[in-house]
């Protein structure tokens, strides 16, 4: 892995805003988890906070949707991280690191990974918690939902991910091969 500093939060600092929900979409204390993260964010290297439960990764997590259809992503053994290969993914997202905040991360993530022709609204859809997984015990999802005006998206990088367009009833038979995150997103919010 790249020497890469990304933003975390103290996993202390949230736990008492997830009022035990290990798997969910966060609506409730959304908020004020998002306080947290502007208030109390720091930057460390990457690698050290992949193996670091005390501290969360903040990751905007953005749903592209268009009418009844999401866009939805299969990773590549090219992508770097090796515990979502293969995996289904109804968001896009990454790691925050110096110099941006939530909207300037999720925007950057957005530049590199796909295209999006048409314009577009976004809109904050909560906060994902999930101690399920090696992946999720170290991340935050902050989710966005991007309500597209037309289909014109693509993917940036073809050798990381292929992309296509799913009406959101061709999603419940994918949920058992989706990411974690996938699986609480569609749960919360596409069914």
């Amino acid at each position: 892995m790249k020497h890469e500093d990304v933003m975390v939060v103290k996993t202390q600092d949230l736990t008492p805003l997830f009022n035990g929900r290990a798997f969910d979409l966060i609506r409730d204390t959304a908020s004020q988890v998002i306080d947290v993260i502007e208030r109390s964010h720091f930057f460390v290297l990457r690698a050290d906070a992949e193996v670091s439960p005390q501290f969360r990764q903040v990751i905007p997590y953005v749903v592209v949707t268009h009418g009844d259809e999401v866009f939805t992503l299969r990773r590549t053994p090219k992508q770097s991280e090796t515990r979502l290969h293969h995996k289904v993914s109804i968001g896009v997202g990454g790691h925050i690191n110096p110099g941006h905040g939530i909207v300037e991360g999720l925007r950057k993530e957005l530049d590199e990974e796909i295209e999006i022709a048409d314009d577009f609204d976004l809109q904050f859809a909560g906060i994902i918690n999930d101690e399920s997984t090696d992946v999720g015990r170290v991340h935050l999802g902050v989710v966005y939902v991007l309500r597209a005006a037309g289909k014109n998206v693509r993917v940036r990088e073809t050798e990381k991910m292929t992309g296509e367009w799913l009406p959101r009833r061709e999603l419940a038979p994918l949920r058992e091969a989706m990411e974690t995150w996938s699986q609480i997103v569609h749960d919360a919010i596409l069914v």
